[in-house]
């Protein structure tokens, strides 16, 4: 798991100061998308409870506290996580009981609920009590990516944290940490910033032959190739069996047009910084980069519109070749 100061490197300097002053909240909601660091910075909080060690009011993440936290040991900090597509009533059930019980170790225990926004109903009620009453001595992190999903009287009685999306040069350092290409790992972030999924994708045979048939295909653009257009049936659509790998498709091209735009500027290579492609692309018009961004942003548009992938594919070649205007792309 990444860490939550690589990931939220904000929040975590805020919960430092909370704890240090002692007003952290008995009950709270972590709010973010995937892979934005929710549970990094819960166990974060964890640890920074029971450390034994502390640097700079930063737990040490070595002492064997902190290492029995990162490990799931802790008989004080107890973690509830989906089982399937839902968290159900027992296994709350058996977190209320556990709540009930004095620390095992010490005065303070930690209860995280790992997606709690795909608590069955009855599970979500059962929990109104600690909420309605919490036991001191207690904390509470639910983590969710739909806040919506809880019922309004928990919402209404803990503290709301929003997770920012992690910025793309950080995921990108830490997915290179992990042992992802440099070449890719900027990509990858901008794609979706969820570190753990990234990492699983970049090994993914799959995915690679699928990145290097659009990379291809990129370059067959950049070259002004007419063979752009036929390749995209005769090669690509083998790489793309539906619907999430004809959005990834389109993401990387818009990811290299608006990198191409960016270097276009004097800007720093930083996603795609060692293809051939981008950096051809990069020596056109800034004007015409602009279109060409903005044509496969409204191919992405037409996509979430349930049009044909191959053939809303095949009109954005000609538009990017120059064969048919931008106003035709309906």
């Amino acid at each position: 798991m990444a860490s939550a100061t690589q990931l939220q490197p904000g929040l975590t300097a805020q919960f430092k100061q909370i704890i240090a002053q002692n007003r952290l909240s008995q009950a709270m909601v972590f709010v973010g998308q995937k892979g934005s660091g929710k549970m990094a910075l819960a166990q974060w909080i964890a640890q920074r409870l029971f450390c034994t060690d502390l640097q700079d009011g930063a737990p040490c993440g070595k002492c064997a506290e902190c290492r029995r936290i990162a490990e799931g040991n802790n008989p004080d900090v107890l973690t509830v996580a989906p089982e399937g597509q839902s968290i159900k009533a027992e296994a709350v059930r058996n977190l209320k009981a556990e709540m009930g019980k004095s620390s095992v170790e010490g005065h303070q225990r930690v209860f995280i609920i790992q997606d709690a926004d795909r608590m069955t109903a009855s599970a979500a009620n059962s929990l109104l009590k600690f909420f309605e009453e919490p036991y001191p001595g207690m904390v509470i992190i639910l983590t969710v990516t739909n806040k919506s999903q809880l019922l309004p009287t928990v919402l209404s009685r803990a503290q709301i944290i929003q997770f920012p999306a992690p910025s793309v040069p950080a995921t990108a350092k830490v997915l290179a940490e992990r042992g992802v290409a440099t070449n890719i790992a900027g990509l990858l972030a901008t794609l979706s910033r969820d570190v753990e999924g990234d990492v699983a994708v970049a090994q993914d045979a799959e995915f690679t032959a699928r990145l290097q048939a659009t990379l291809q295909l990129l370059q067959l653009l950049a070259n002004g190739d007419p063979l752009a257009f036929t390749y995209i049936q005769t090669d690509l659509m083998k790489e793309i069996p539906g619907r999430p790998e004809q959005k990834q498709v389109l993401s990387i091209l818009a990811a290299a047009y608006s990198e191409a735009l960016s270097r276009s500027y004097g800007q720093a290579p930083e996603l795609l910084p060692h293809d051939a492609a981008v950096a051809k692309l990069a020596g056109a018009n800034s004007l015409s980069l602009a279109d060409g961004l903005a044509a496969v942003l409204r191919a992405q548009q037409l996509l979430e519109s349930n049009v044909n992938f191959q053939a809303a594919c095949e009109q954005l070649v000609l538009i990017l070749q120059g064969a048919t205007p931008a106003a035709d792309f309906s």
